[in-house]
């Protein structure tokens, strides 16, 4: 899908190296032989309102969590090195603030780097050597398994759908007047869908533009997918209630 020029602004030019200088960490930045040998998903975090470039399946999993949690201001990728011993360092995996102004260490363990546990999740499996390192640094960390991220599949999935929507919702010369109409729909009821939104509203706005604006809700926390298995045009979008 894609809007007509006239449907667009000129939004400012995006920089790879862009950071919040405001922020007390920035990402480390992937020599030429680690772009070339690890996966890598480099795109325009609206989040982070800067080019993010995210490395290996579960961290780029993570960092798309992390896009559409509502309650993160700013998350940065490789934020720092921790050492482990003399010989080897390690990157923590994200840093997060919150609205609140919680700030995080995240270190993503893949699945073979925990154990079976009788309470039902993955137990790190050097958790002591980890914890320990993390103390020597000032820091602590919250530890993220490759098998918890792996249960949340379906929600991923329905955010690599809204991602680009998201996106260009940026450009939207209109999308202040779509939100209102949108709010104005909601304050009917409390749940709609793309084609049902798009129907209401097909004479002022096209269906790209409702997308786009129903995505940048989802991932404001306004609204909720009832049951992210996806998001196509009838993904029924509900008003996220505050917990």
């Amino acid at each position: 899908m894609s809007a007509g020029a006239a449907a667009t602004v000129n939004a400012t030019p995006l920089t790879r190296h862009h950071v919040d200088e405001s922020l007390p960490f920035r990402p480390r930045k992937l020599s030429t032989g680690e772009r070339c040998r690890r996966e890598t998903l480099t795109y325009y975090s609206p989040r982070n309102k800067r080019i993010v470039t995210l490395t290996d399946a579960g961290p780029v999993a993570l960092g798309l969590k992390l896009e559409f949690d509502p309650s993160l201001v700013a998350f940065v990728e490789r934020p720092r090195r921790i050492a482990l011993s003399e010989k080897q360092q390690i990157d923590l995996t994200y840093w997060t603030r919150d609205v609140k102004g919680k700030e995080q260490f995240l270190l993503f363990i893949p699945s073979a780097g925990t154990i079976a546990s009788t309470r039902g999740l993955a137990a790190v499996r050097d958790r002591e050597a980890l914890d320990a390192a993390a103390r020597r640094h000032g820091i602590e960390l919250t530890y993220v398994a490759e098998r918890d991220l792996l249960s949340a599949s379906a929600e991923r999935g329905a955010y690599w759908q809204l991602l680009p929507h998201v996106q260009h919702h940026r450009r939207l010369r209109v999308r202040s007047f779509v939100e209102a109409s949108i709010e104005a729909l909601l304050a009917v009821t409390p749940s709609l869908t793309l084609r049902g939104a798009s129907k209401q509203l097909g004479e002022r706005f096209t269906p790209d533009q409702v997308a786009a604006v129903l995505a940048s809700m989802v991932h404001r926390g306004r609204l909720r997918i009832a049951a992210p298995v996806g998001f196509n045009e009838d993904s029924v979008l509900e008003v996220a209630r505050a917990t």
